[in-house]
């Protein structure tokens, strides 16, 4: 059998999920990722099956697919929002996830860009690499109040971590149940009206597009701190520019851009109150080496 590798974090980490892929007998060929629909139509009909990242996994390139050899698509990682997954269930061609396995570093994450942006962190390092000792103020997280947006396993996670520091932690989401460590709140816009941070954990799709834009934040009381380790699109990207050039937030941290990898000169480079990560928030060895095993595994058993 011959199997396409497309996620740079699967094939650039070692560990048992490497050993496991590569014992298997199949031929394997890597393309790092993510890789663009015209890439992929040409090629994908000649796989098995795919161990993908965020990859434009198109009708186009499905269809392709499956008139020839395609049988699984096994997605390293939990978004789904590059595939096409209406037209695969139309089809019956399998597509697979890893849920569960990459909370707990996310989680990680999103503090440590929380700790970096109030403790001037990011700044600091630049300032002593260059021989300067110039000692700024920052501020302590502890006491602030922290609005989750998704409360899924990554948003559990978060937090629990936040309340653990001492942050009161404000939620909001429609599709979860509540409970009494923490305060639920009946909207979005009820959230933002309470808090100064603002983390997004949910997953891209019609309804959380652009679902973070000016209009939403106008509700604020506070100059918010918004963390996206999501999906760049759920923040609507002319309004966030909006934003920080009229500065209406204090800063913006992400983990996910529009385009991956990010285009040179982006406009988001040119503020001094953004914290850009390139796409890493899962990347530790342990996270990869539990979505990676569980990738295998949904490869292994859908060929």
């Amino acid at each position: 059998m011959r199997i396409l590798l497309t996620s740079t974090s699967f094939f650039d980490t070692p560990g048992t999920h490497k050993d496991k892929l590569y014992s298997l007998g199949f031929e394997i060929d890597y393309i790092p990722g993510p890789v663009k629909e015209k890439i992929l139509i040409p090629i994908i009909s000649k796989y098995d099956g795919i161990i993908c990242g965020d990859d434009e996994i198109t009708k186009n390139v499905i269809s392709n697919g499956v008139k020839g050899k395609l049988k699984v698509i096994s997605k390293y990682g939990i978004g789904l929002d590059k595939i096409d997954i209406e037209f695969a269930k139309e089809i019956n061609l399998k597509i697979c996830n890893t849920p569960g396995v990459n909370h707990i570093t996310v989680s990680e994450h999103i503090l440590a860009l929380l700790f970096a942006y109030y403790k001037n962190i990011h700044k600091e390092y630049v300032f002593t690499k260059s021989g300067n000792w110039t000692r700024l103020i920052g501020h302590e997280i502890f006491n602030k109040k922290i609005g989750i947006l998704g409360f899924g396993r990554i948003g559990k996670e978060t937090a629990k971590r936040a309340k653990a520091l001492g942050l009161k932690c404000y939620i909001f989401d429609p599709y979860a149940k509540t409970s009494k460590k923490y305060i639920f709140c009946n909207s979005l816009k009820d959230l933002v009206k309470e808090i100064e941070i603002l983390v997004l954990t949910l997953p891209l799709n019609n309804e959380t597009k652009g679902i973070i834009d000016e209009n939403l934040i106008s509700n604020s009381t506070q100059k918010l701190v918004i963390v996206n380790t999501s999906r760049a699109l759920i923040v609507n990207q002319n309004s966030l520019i909006s934003l920080l050039e009229k500065n209406k937030i204090s800063a913006y941290l992400t983990d996910v851009m529009d385009e991956e990898p990010m285009r040179k000169n982006d406009p988001l480079t040119k503020f001094d109150n953004v914290i850009i990560t390139p796409h890493i928030g899962s990347r530790t060895f342990q996270s990869v080496e539990r979505q990676g095993l569980m990738a295998v595994k949904n490869l292994i058993q859908n060929l």
